[in-house]
């Protein structure tokens, strides 16, 4: 696999490559001329939801899981869970589902999400299983205007080959453009959120 597809293990490796390629194909879907992107971080409050759901119709990805599923031999395969959230706003509660002329409803951009990513296979990475779509998730965490979408999206069976990761293991340490910080203190606040 070549770095482009395969990104290098201190930036996440196939994790990364799994987040990259769900993204891609959304991009390829929902233009970035008319959807907001945004990398939904572990944890967000809901004033951190009401935040990103200013600018709609909008398209968020971010990463839970890689669990494995079966015995995979001498390297790691998994299923990576990369969730994806979709927003919609409306100026009335009723054009949440079916949207208006001026902007998509949930029910459209689920449907086309689901057609967009499911069966996909990205390229030296796995394949995509769409396992459920759901607008209930999110309801108390915007106001009655906005609908968030979620979607449970799998990549089946994402692994590496280990005689490459070792190869970048070693070199974490003694190439330039590798891990170089210290560690930092982590504010519990909430007050930089970003």
């Amino acid at each position: 696999m070549t770095e482009a597809i395969y990104p290098l293990l201190r930036d996440g490796g196939p994790l990364l490559a799994a987040f990259n390629g769900v993204q891609a194909l959304l991009k390829a879907a929902f233009s970035e001329k008319q959807f907001k992107y945004h990398m939904v971080q572990p944890r967000m409050s809901a004033q951190r939801w009401a935040d990103i759901a200013r600018v709609a119709p909008a398209i968020g990805v971010s990463l839970a899981s890689w669990n494995k599923t079966a015995v995979s031999g001498s390297a790691f395969y998994a299923d990576v869970t990369v969730p994806v959230f979709l927003i919609s706003s409306q100026n009335s509660p009723n054009d949440l589902l079916l949207g208006t002329k001026q902007s998509p409803g949930i029910a459209g951009m689920m449907a086309v999400a689901v057609f967009a990513l499911d069966g996909r296979r990205i390229e030296g990475v796995g394949t995509i299983s769409v396992k459920a779509a759901s607008n209930l998730e999110a309801a108390n965490w915007v106001n009655d205007r906005t609908a968030i979408s979620t979607l449970q999206v799998v990549v089946k069976n994402v692994g590496f080959n280990a005689d490459a990761i070792r190869a970048q293991l070693l070199e974490l340490e003694n190439s330039d453009g590798t891990w170089d910080f210290a560690p930092s203190v982590t504010q519990t606040d909430g007050a930089n959120e970003a």
